[in-house]
């Protein structure tokens, strides 16, 4: 159950960042300050959900709450792998959800 809430989650903060009015001005700031990488990065479905999971597992780490990690779940306990696996799979996933609303609204 603890997967499906991070995928959710990850695609909610990643969705916001990217396509958000709230985000708007500091997106543009990165397409202007460095359109290469801060401005990709903040409008790409697959580049913020790779940064938000990362994040995410980060702080489930520090915060002592590593059941929100899919990888630590299933024992791996190398936490720097878990993090990076992590965000991983997020970015994939929510692409995923991301490429299945973008067929589906047209």
């Amino acid at each position: 159950m603890e997967i499906l809430l991070i995928i959710l989650v990850t695609y909610g903060i990643s969705n916001i960042i990217v396509y958000g009015s709230i985000f708007e001005k500091l997106r543009d700031y990165a397409m202007a300050f460095s359109p290469n990488f801060f401005g990709k990065l903040l409008t790409c479905m697959m580049c913020t959900p790779f940064w938000v999971g990362f994040f995410l597992t980060l702080g489930s780490f520090i915060s002592g709450y590593d059941q929100f990690s899919p990888f630590y779940n299933v024992g791996l306990d190398n936490v720097y792998l878990c993090l990076f696996l992590d965000a991983c799979l997020l970015s994939g996933t929510t692409f995923i959800i991301h490429t299945l609303q973008e067929y589906f609204e047209v």
